[in-house]
């Protein structure tokens, strides 16, 4: 990877690239996005369809008292991954066990295991805030690019592969079960699909942020919903609604000098907005041939 970086830096010395390339943060928050949006945007639309999007919120406080849990064990604060994907994992599984058994509604006890989890993770905060700088533990709740490591990337890489692999093979009934459910969804696409959404969330917490992931899940299959026509559609302008409000959002952020997570999420809402509103322009004008069209 040394060799990439110092390519890329030599590159942007002489005017080819932008001046950005020359750092190598920079790179991997880039390297980073390019994973992350077509994992998140895939993982969109489905979140969507599930009616998922606030067990993603739940699953981003989860990570961030997982980081606690395992720098109270012990783990490295740069890399606490026991703690961040065991806590992750046991909650989003207890969360689907709990509303398959439960008779109150999904999003109220999704809302009851956010509190629980962010109670426990402020609580615990404490402890690490005893030992380490609480400005560390910020890089994870908001997301930055100088956190992002090799190792990292690495992980990203291959949470990327392995979650890629396992939704093509089982997209079609995952998403058959989401929008058209028989008897009731079944309990293994269930638990599936929220472990692979977990996976996701948590290797994307040093770009995003555990306070911001839940825009980055939610917000491109809103966006692509105002302009898609077909399912492929759909799925294709998730995506890339993802790919450019990450690449932008890191590019806004080393000008500007604020959280990757929040200009990610920024760019993402800008979006929104503007195919909120290229959608109004093409159903206007779509009753506006329809209005003209001879009466048969």
């Amino acid at each position: 990877m040394t060799a990439l970086y110092d390519r890329l830096a030599t590159l942007a010395g002489n005017g080819t690239l932008p001046d950005a390339f020359r750092y190598a943060f920079f790179v991997r928050g880039l390297l980073s996005v390019a994973l992350l949006a077509p994992l998140l945007g895939g993982l969109s639309h489905v979140v969507v369809s599930r009616r998922l999007s606030f067990f993603s919120a739940a699953l981003g406080q989860a990570a961030l008292t997982g980081l606690t849990i395992g720098v109270v064990l012990g783990e490295p604060l740069n890399a606490a991954y026991g703690g961040i994907f065991g806590f992750c994992f046991l909650s989003a599984l207890v969360m689907v066990y709990v509303q398959r058994h439960a008779s109150l509604p999904p999003d109220t006890l999704v809302g009851v295991f956010l509190s629980f989890t962010l109670g426990l993770g402020i609580c615990l905060l404490v402890a690490v805030t005893k030992r380490f700088n609480i400005h560390q533990v910020e890089a994870v709740m908001f997301g930055s690019l100088l956190t992002v490591t090799d190792t990292d990337l690495a992980l990203l890489l291959g949470i990327t592969v392995l979650v890629t692999a396992i939704l093509a093979w089982v997209y079609n009934r995952l998403l058959l079960d989401s929008v058209a459910p028989v008897f009731g969804r079944k309990a293994v696409l269930d638990y599936l699909f929220v472990l692979l959404l977990t996976a996701a969330v948590v290797v994307s917490l040093k770009v995003i942020g555990a306070l911001l992931v839940e825009a980055m899940v939610v917000v491109p299959a809103a966006a692509a919903r105002n302009l898609a026509r077909t399912l492929r559609g759909y799925l294709v302008l998730s995506v890339a609604t993802a790919l450019a409000a990450g690449v932008g959002g890191l590019f806004v952020s080393t000008q500007l000098l604020v959280p990757s997570g929040g200009a990610v999420v920024l760019a993402l809402s800008v979006l929104f907005v503007l195919t909120l509103l290229a959608g109004g322009v093409r159903s206007f004008l779509a009753r506006g041939d329809a209005g003209e069209r001879p009466a048969q």
